[in-house]
């Protein structure tokens, strides 16, 4: 018997009378599951009937939950209607993660909340809250109701659109052991945030920021006083905002967060796509320049630096001053926004990008727009050799205008020993064909050689 439950995904309902024999084996193996999840896209009843589970419920053998060693749990919204029985039966004091997906505006958050405090959950360490549209979204009251239940946790997660009040995020700073929060903030509510504790957010290490604007972001770092952030992520959330690299590392440097290890700078998910390239966006939202890289010389433990949706105005001496300013860095990931102007060429070409090798040996994950036309020659190198990435196992190259196949491929071979993972941006399916990229055959011939020659 594994020790995972789940609902099936193919029309199966219980609606037969149940038997001595059905308890038996539901009491034998009770025990047994540790994780228990329900599939968000199937309402409860459409597995159950009405009276199975207050069957269930009355003939339990103890007090409590009917699955007691249960640690993670994953429930949708209609689970805590009426009676609440569903999570009452898998809720205890064992669980460590609860998940719960909410897409109805008819959610009883005071139901929730009851069964969790009930709970006694001693060893809750990640609730992760994912709310699917804004009217779904718990009103002030709920949510100050609710948030005391989650104090001892380690990791809390309120997606976007669930936009936290002020005094909800006031709470969430003094509790004494959060290190890994996400949340989305109002300017408005940031601005009027009254922190509860002295040392407020104490343990916090990662923090993930959905905002419309900059300052709502700036308002909200300015809470953190502790000093243990090391990892941040920021999405703006508005299709026409543009945020200023220049501007936000200034930030970073005047909430004294220059100990971050990793910043990610991002879009909307539902503005673009992620570094999956499946359908990048064709604006910019974020601008990236050499003036932007004044204040990065502080951050010199940054190991991660991810920008998203961007224009890089980037040339070869900016890649090397970028370099030398984080020697550190073990993923750089600039996703341009992209363009369908076969005359857009990069600055950036790979001599810039052996500035990046040479000066961060410890590299592992690039994501660059490069000019690939033409080979560094080996005269041109400074010590009469090339340098060689030796820890780098991943690299993307979009925007990259290319003539001949067979030198990249041998001259990427020879930098990159141990490359696992290279890919360039072509084409979606379903473009018209005056859209397709015109080097994407020559880099699809990149791909073939250096398969062959790493095989």
């Amino acid at each position: 018997m594994k020790k995972h439950l789940f609902i099936p995904n193919h029309d199966e309902s219980i609606i037969r009378n149940l038997t001595a024999s059905d308890f038996n084996r539901i009491y034998f193996y009770c025990h047994r599951i540790r994780i228990f999840g329900q599939d968000a896209l199937r309402p409860t009843s459409r597995y159950l009937e009405a009276q199975v589970l207050p069957i269930i419920w009355s003939r339990k053998p103890s007090p409590g939950p009917l699955l007691s060693n249960v640690s993670k749990v994953g429930l949708v919204d209609d689970s805590f209607d009426g009676l609440a029985i569903y999570p009452r039966l898998v809720i205890g004091p064992n669980v460590m993660e609860i998940r719960v997906r909410v897409s109805s505006n008819e959610f009883l958050w005071a139901n929730a909340t009851v069964v969790l405090r009930k709970a006694s959950l001693l060893n809750l360490s990640i609730f992760d809250l994912l709310v699917t549209e804004k009217s779904s979204c718990p009103k002030e009251a709920e949510l100050l109701e609710l948030l005391p239940t989650l104090r001892g946790v380690r990791k809390l997660s309120f997606g976007d659109p669930a936009f936290l009040t002020s005094r909800a995020i006031s709470i969430l700073g003094a509790f004494p052991m959060l290190q890994d929060l996400q949340l989305s903030v109002t300017e408005q509510e940031a601005e009027n945030c009254i922190p509860y504790v002295a040392n407020n957010f104490p343990a916090i290490t990662h923090l993930e920021l959905s905002s419309k604007t900059m300052n709502a972001c700036r308002l909200m770092l300015l809470q953190l006083q502790s000093g243990t952030l090391r990892s941040l992520s920021l999405t703006q959330t508005r299709s026409n905002a543009h945020w200023s690299m220049r501007r936000l590392l200034t930030i970073l440097h005047e909430c004294n967060l220059v100990r971050l290890e990793s910043l990610y700078v991002r879009d909307y998910p539902g503005i673009s796509s992620d570094l999956g390239f499946g359908a990048p966006t064709l604006e910019e939202f974020f601008s990236m320049d050499p003036y932007a890289f004044e204040c990065l010389s502080s951050f010199k433990q940054l190991r991660d630096l991810h920008l998203e949706s961007c224009f890089v105005d980037l040339d070869n001496n900016d890649l090397m001053g970028l370099a030398k300013s984080l020697p550190q860095l073990r993923s750089l990931l600039f996703l341009e926004a992209i363009s369908h102007d076969p005359d857009s060429v990069p600055k950036c070409t790979f001599t810039g990008m052996q500035h990046l090798i040479e000066l961060c040996p410890k590299l592992e994950r690039l994501t660059l727009p490069v000019d690939a036309r033409q080979i560094p020659i080996l005269a041109t190198q400074p010590d009469g050799e090339y340098p060689s990435g030796l820890h780098l196992t991943t690299l993307h190259l979009y925007n990259a205008p290319i003539l001949n196949a067979d030198d990249v491929a041998s001259y990427l071979t020879m930098l990159f020993p141990i490359l696992a993972d290279f890919s360039t941006i072509y084409y979606h399916e379903g473009d018209a064909e005056e859209d397709l990229d015109p080097y994407r055959m020559i880099w699809l011939k990149v791909e073939e050689l250096m398969d062959r020659l790493s095989a």
